[in-house]
């Protein structure tokens, strides 16, 4: 900054003095960057809004992955459920079957009283499915679950 004693370049003094000006200047430049409260607070305000937006993101897609877990899960169990069901109402049918052929060769009578049993059958496996309709009801509320995310998702962009 300072020409050493004894040296009288003119050259060296006017970069010395150009140094000494810039070095201020960047001094003026970070001491005024503090003093501007307006812009570091919009500056600390975008910063959080930022991560905000992700966190937000971030547990959007977690909510649909495990929405999407949750209907697969339910999915299978209905599934599950109604091959059961099948299984259970076929295995009624081929009795209720042989109980009418058997039935049909005795007397009318049996016949019409085993068609009645198979009715009732029936109608029992009908309500038993109704009573439980927990697969139906779980997949309702997943799709509810993923709408609403969607929703959110999309009203946050």
């Amino acid at each position: 900054m300072s020409t050493p004693s004894g040296s009288s370049d003119p050259d060296q003094t006017r970069r010395d003095i150009q140094q000494t000006r810039a070095d201020l200047g960047e001094t003026v430049a970070a001491l005024t960057a503090k003093t501007d409260v307006k812009t570091r607070a919009r500056t600390k305000a975008t910063t959080t809004v930022g991560g905000l937006r992700q966190r937000v993101t971030q547990a959007g897609q977690s909510a649909k992955t495990r929405a999407t877990q949750l209907a697969h899960t339910v999915s299978q169990k209905a599934s599950e459920r109604a091959t059961s069901v099948k299984q259970n109402s076929q295995h009624t049918i081929g009795s209720v079957r042989g109980s009418v052929k058997a039935g049909a060769q005795t007397t009318g009578k049996t016949e019409s009283a085993l068609l009645t049993s198979a009715r009732a059958a029936t109608t029992k496996i009908g309500t038993s499915v109704r009573a439980k309709p927990v697969p139906v009801l779980a997949a309702t509320g997943t799709a509810a679950t993923l709408a609403i995310v969607a929703y959110r998702l999309r009203r946050f962009r």
